[in-house]
């Protein structure tokens, strides 16, 4: 971060371009209240990664599950597909249906399946009765009619997925 009074390195412990902006924001707050750069950085490494919001859980050496369940909308649907589609390797997205988009809802989760086909991403799995308009876009989808099937499916696919 460079300002007026020096530059500092930070590397913030959070995934998504919108959290950059968010850091920003609230750098320039600080600054403004004559923070000093070094307590700026402390803050931005403490701040907490909320629990299901892009938050990495590292199953084995190149295995990584982003957890994007928290209260999904289509903004931070999109800021996940982009996300995983910059990350390396084989990438799968799981998705359900995003609740309480009113009537647009179906035209909301054909979005998603747009912007998830026009993305990097090598497979999605779908649940629930919305999210079936995602797989019905993407050319390399599987919707699921219940949990305990996608759950099964689910753990065949990573087990063969051993690279």
């Amino acid at each position: 971060m460079h300002t007026p009074c020096g530059k500092i390195n930070i590397s913030l412990p959070f995934l998504g371009y919108q959290n950059i902006s968010n850091a920003l924001a609230a750098s320039a707050f600080s600054f403004a209240l004559k923070i000093p750069l070094k307590k700026i950085k402390i803050g931005l490494l403490d701040t907490p990664i909320v629990s299901k919001r892009l938050e990495s859980i590292i199953l084995e050496p190149n295995k990584i599950l982003i957890d994007d369940t928290y209260n999904s909308n289509v903004s931070s649907m999109i800021s996940a597909i982009k996300v995983l589609e910059r990350m390396p390797g084989y990438k799968i997205l799981v998705t359900g249906d995003m609740a309480e988009l009113g009537e647009n809802s179906m035209m909301y989760h054909q979005m998603i399946g747009n912007t998830a086909n026009s993305s990097a991403i090598n497979k999605i799995f779908s649940i629930g009765d919305m999210s079936s308009e995602i797989t019905k876009i993407f050319n390399n989808g599987k919707h699921f009619l219940n949990k305990k099937k996608l759950s099964e499916y689910l753990k065949n696919v990573f087990l063969k997925k051993k690279k």
